[in-house]
This record gives structure tokens, sequence and C-alpha cells, in this order.
């Protein structure tokens, strides 16, 4: 889990607890606090402006780098958690900073540094006494001995794991100013490299979103193609039932005129049934009635 915050922090140990608590909420800041309190977190390596711990959590030991960068505090955890803006291993480690950042300071306030501390301290101010020359060539050629010793044993996990070889505690001076720049500089590259890593992810996982979206979009063009011949044809056939329903309505149109026609000369024909039935029964009564004019034979 990583998370980016704006901070405007200058070092981790202004962190204060109530500054903690703001940002994460009650509960877990309170579960980190407990964390914190049962002496849970080791602190692998720390200075003003990053630490890298390890937690020991309910369900195993997670890893933390915090740091801040400009006014951003970058958090990481190796634990599962969705805690937001970070989780409660985060926040005992902060306290545990801030706690440890507090006693030391406070410490320094209390007791003024020794008077011997510059003369431990090469300075390019002060020029070695003829009566030692051979003492500060020797300090300069052991510090530059560890340093080789150390940064030969750094090189095989530099640029490749988090944590470079301690540096000796003996290592001091320029050297030593070294040895954290490189260490620096390797967390630095190691982020940047995660950060990339990250982004590669994310671009390959929208690549493929676009892949699988242009296939999608390709079948269903193709449907809508389908669809649309579809529909041409049912347009078509919808017309040609139309024309059929326009002649089907003429056809009807003549049916009826033509039944009309036939029932108008089926009366013409009754009309003239009953007219000639009217001249037969006169005709008839015509023929009898001559017949009866008409003498009768003789015997």
């Amino acid at each position: 889990m990583r998370n980016r915050i704006p901070c405007s922090a200058r070092e981790l140990g202004q962190l204060n607890p109530d500054m903690v608590r703001s940002v994460v909420g009650g509960q877990v800041f309170n579960i980190g606090n407990q964390y914190f309190s049962d002496q849970r977190v080791n602190i692998v390596e720390a200075n003003g402006t990053e630490v890298v711990a390890e937690v020991n959590g309910t369900y195993g030991v997670y890893s933390q780098t915090i740091k801040l960068r400009g006014e951003t505090l970058l958090t990481r955890c190796s634990c599962p958690s969705k805690e937001q803006p970070f989780c409660r291993h985060c926040v005992a480690v902060l306290l545990h900073q801030y706690h440890r950042e507090s006693s030391v300071n406070e410490h320094f306030r209390a007791a003024p540094p020794p008077a011997t501390l510059s003369a431990l301290k090469p300075s390019a101010q002060v020029s070695p006494s003829p009566d030692e020359p051979a003492a500060t060539a020797d300090l300069y050629f052991g510090e530059a001995t560890l340093f080789i010793d150390w940064i030969q044993q750094a090189i095989g996990p530099l640029g490749k794991e988090a944590s470079l070889p301690a540096v000796p505690e003996s290592l001091g001076g320029v050297a030593r100013e070294w040895a954290s720049v490189i260490d620096r500089l390797n967390q630095q590259y190691l982020e940047s490299e995660h950060d990339r890593k990250d982004a590669q992810r994310s671009l390959q996982f929208a690549e493929n979103t676009v892949v699988s979206l242009t296939t999608k979009l390709e079948a269903l063009k193709l449907e809508s193609e389908t669809a649309q011949q579809t529909c041409n044809g049912l347009e078509k056939r919808v017309k040609q039932l139309e024309y059929s329903l326009s002649d089907f309505s003429q056809v009807s149109k003549e049916r009826d005129r033509l039944v009309s026609q036939a029932s108008t000369m089926q009366s013409e024909l009754k009309n003239k049934g009953a007219e000639l039935e009217s001249v037969s029964t006169t005709l008839t009564s015509l023929s009898n009635a001559i017949r009866n004019l008409l003498p009768s034979d003789p015997p």
C-alpha cells in the first residue's frame, strides 16, 4: 500500500501525535499507538526525512518506508490494509520516530556538546602539526579503506535492494557523507524504478483494456451492420406490403362497384320478370277470350 499526502513538515519528527490523529482518524490512530506502546516497531534505518522500519502486526511482520520529499509525505507498507490515507503500521512508525526525535532534541538541548567534539572532525582550515603528519595521513587513509570496503559490499545490492550493507560505525567525515548520499540515491532510484514499474503495469493494463474495447467495438460494428441490413430488408418488405395493400384497396373498390352493379341488374331482372309474368297472364287471358268467341264445331 503506497500513499502520497501533502505535508508542510521539513522533518518526520515534526509530525506530532495530534497531527497524525487528525489525518488518519481515531480508530486507526489508537491501533497504531497501541503497536507503538507494545514496542512492536523496529527501526531499520532512519534520518530526519526518511525512515525504514518493520512492525510486528497481528498477522505477520510488515515493512514500511516513510519519506518526506518536498512538500509530500510518501508512505509505503507491505500490509494488505485498505486504511487511508495510511495504515496503522505507518502510524506506529511515525509515533516512534516522533518520540525518538523528541528524546534526541531534549538530550542535545540539556547537554552542551563536548569541548573535544570539533577536534574529532578533520577541518580544511586547520593544518596538521609538524609533529603529527603520519597520524593525519592514517586518519584519511583509514576512512578511504573503510569506504572502499563498504562500497565493494554495496555494489551487489545497489539498485536491487532497499537496504545496503550497514555503514561501519568507525567510518566518519566526508566518507560517511558519501555513503549516506549513495544510500539515499539508491532509495530514490528504487522508488523511481517502483513508480516506473507501476506506470508500466498501468500502461499495459490500459493497452489491454483498449484492445479489449476495440475488439468489442468491432463486434458491435458488425452487429450494427447486420442489423442495418436487416432493417433495409424490412423496409423493402414494408414498401412491398404497402404497394400490395394499395392494389388490394383498388381491387376491393372495384369489387364493391361490381357487386353494386350486379345488385342493380338483379333488381332490374326481377322487375323485368314481373313484367314478363304480367304479359304472360294477359296473353293467356286473351287467348281464352278468343277461344270463347270462335264458333263451336258442328256435330
